[in-house]
């Protein structure tokens, strides 16, 4: 019997002693159903009839949407070794595939994760075509994509998952594969053809054309991850409220936290920077017990802390997403901002190597970094090759934010090669893309360059305006870092000296901020003493602690009675 999703995989028709307990049929039911908790206490009452493995199977299952790992291992572990005494390959083979992504996702032991996946292979590979193939072929492949990002074996599996689904005649999984598919094609940098195929896969699971619950859920996050790669911010952040929507309406916790953590990426890159904090630990919470999907939780904090200037905790998250290659790109920005040009071009690099070039769209980060460090040393023509690659990857493209960041990166060259007239128009032309795209970190970074260049071009006034609005953005985001740059560029720029600050660096605002900390205020009862809201005192103590180089309330307290500040 050929099985097309996940309840109809517990299909208890066959079982060994050749009758189902009611429970384990209005268990099936409520799993298929998504309600995860019935479904648990019934599996859990078919079990005091019979310790079966169907029962074992779907108990795993409800667990695994409740988040009760200790329940999944142990539930699947039994199923898998209640098949084996049947002589039930499949069944086995089913369990051994879905251990193998468990102990990927939940421990990170990736040896254990093999051994699993090896096992499915010598119980399924010999077999007539059946859905566990592709089920294996699927897990393999997220496993690929998401821990190695390996895009060529991550599309080679999809297609096989694909194509077998459809001779099978299993809708729902060939329309996964599609989607996974789309989205190996899209790190490969053929975006065109991979968003198609995204595009016709997500439209059938929002369109109610499939019906397996895990199978929508993956089809719309792979069309998250997707845009967010070629940074279609617009494009993220509607199927991310779709999705969300979605995993909210069906009880879908563990996948509504993982793609909340993308949809922080994009209320980052908006500039609402104290709601991404407040999504990415929910997300954090929710998604505790599985190590790998808490990695990409882990590297987007990091970048806010760095973007917020809190360089200490920045570096102390990224080191957490290790070995995602984002976490060491996130060490090297952090170690380029403190002026470790050397360490910073170690670690680019040595991202670089390990991706080959024709995951285009995966170097790109790298790319803009070397970059940037490349410049800051003066080597143009290391930078001018990288500066290449990044306009081929975006031509190809085509996304505004990309289109933008390769004319950032010329621009950078150009102004270190003293060619200002052309670094000016590039700029200007990256500046009003994310401007249109709404990105105010990207744009206010673009407008401190701009600022230089036309000052080198003689046009001082419109330098400084452009430099002075750069710092209101800086100052309205809470990029402390950042906006120490652009008011002594501004200064500079002035032929002024810099106003003198207050007491250990802080404006009068974050002192009164500071004083009611002591007091043993909250957040909300700072906020409503000095009339701002509540995100608006969260920027401010992010600039305290920043100033103060110190990593929390306490901290910060201790230091401002050491220091006679208070």
């Amino acid at each position: 019997m050929l099985r097309n999703s996940e309840h109809q995989r517990l299909d208890p028709v066959g079982m060994h002693d050749g009758a189902a307990p009611a429970a384990l049929v209005d268990a099936q039911a409520a799993l298929h159903q998504g309600r995860w908790t019935e479904a648990r206490q019934r599996f859990e009452e078919a079990l005091l009839h019979q310790d079966g493995p169907e029962a074992r199977e779907g108990l795993g299952a409800a667990a695994w949407w409740l988040m009760d790992v200790p329940t999944v291992l142990a539930s699947r572990e039994r199923a898998y070794g209640l098949f084996r005494e049947r002589g039930d390959q499949l069944g086995a083979g089913r369990m051994a595939t879905e251990l193998g992504l468990d102990y990927a996702v939940f421990r990170a032991e990736m040896a254990v994760s093999n051994g699993w996946f090896q096992r499915a292979h010598r119980l399924l590979d010999h077999s007539d075509p059946v859905a566990e193939q592709v089920w294996l072929a699927f897990r393999e492949a997220e496993l690929a994509y998401h821990t190695a990002g390996d895009m060529e074996v991550a599309r080679r599996l999809a297609v096989t998952a694909k194509e077998l689904a459809g001779r099978l005649g299993l809708f729902d999984l060939e329309m996964v594969g599609l989607a996974l598919e789309g989205l190996a094609m899209v790190g490969l940098g053929e975006v065109a053809g991979g968003m198609t195929r995204l595009d016709e896969a997500t439209t059938a699971a929002v369109a109610g054309d499939m019906h397996d619950l895990k199978a929508v859920a993956a089809t719309c996050c792979f069309m998250v991850f997707a845009c967010e790669r070629v940074r279609d911010v617009d494009r993220a952040s509607q199927w991310c409220d779709q999705s969300m929507a979605f995993y909210r309406r069906n009880g879908m916790g563990a996948h509504l936290a993982f793609c909340g953590a993308h949809h922080a990426s994009v209320l980052m890159a908006r500039g609402r920077w104290d709601e991404a904090e407040d999504q990415l630990g929910e997300s954090r919470r929710e998604l505790r017990a599985a190590a790998a999907w808490s990695l990409t939780i882990f590297e987007r904090l990091g970048e806010l802390r760095r973007r917020q200037g809190r360089l200490q905790e920045a570096e102390d998250s990224f080191q957490l997403a290790y070995p995602h290659a984002g976490g060491f790109l996130g060490t090297a920005r952090v170690a380029f901002d403190r002026g470790e040009a050397d360490v910073a071009l170690d670690l680019a690099e040595g991202v670089l190597r390990r991706l080959p070039e024709r995951d285009r769209v995966e170097r790109i980060s790298a790319l803009e970094l070397l970059v940037r460090i490349r410049c800051a040393n003066g080597e143009v023509a290391g930078a001018e090759e990288a500066v290449r690659e990044l306009e081929a990857v975006a031509a190809i493209v085509g996304t505004d934010c990309l289109v933008a960041s390769a004319n950032h990166s010329r621009a950078q060259v150009e102004l270190a090669a003293g060619e200002t007239g052309a670094a000016n128009r590039h700029l200007q032309d990256a500046l009003d893309r994310y401007e249109r795209s709404k990105l105010p970190f990207e744009a206010s970074l673009v407008g401190l360059d701009r600022a230089r260049a036309l000052h080198a071009l003689g046009r001082r006034p419109a330098a400084i305006e452009q430099a002075s609005r750069a710092c209101a953005c800086f100052q309205a985001l809470g990029a402390a870092v950042e906006l120490q740059r652009a008011e002594a560029l501004v200064h500079e720029l002035s032929g002024t000296d810099a106003p003198v600050p207050g007491a250990g660096g802080l404006s009068p605002r974050e002192a009164e901020v500071l004083e009611l900390l002591a007091r043993g205020l909250s957040n909300q009862q700072i906020a409503d003493e000095l009339f701002l809201s509540r995100h608006t005192v969260r920027r401010h103590l992010s600039n305290v602690f920043t100033k103060l180089n110190v990593p929390s309330r306490t901290a910060a307290v201790a230091y401002a009675l050491d220091h006679d500040l208070i």
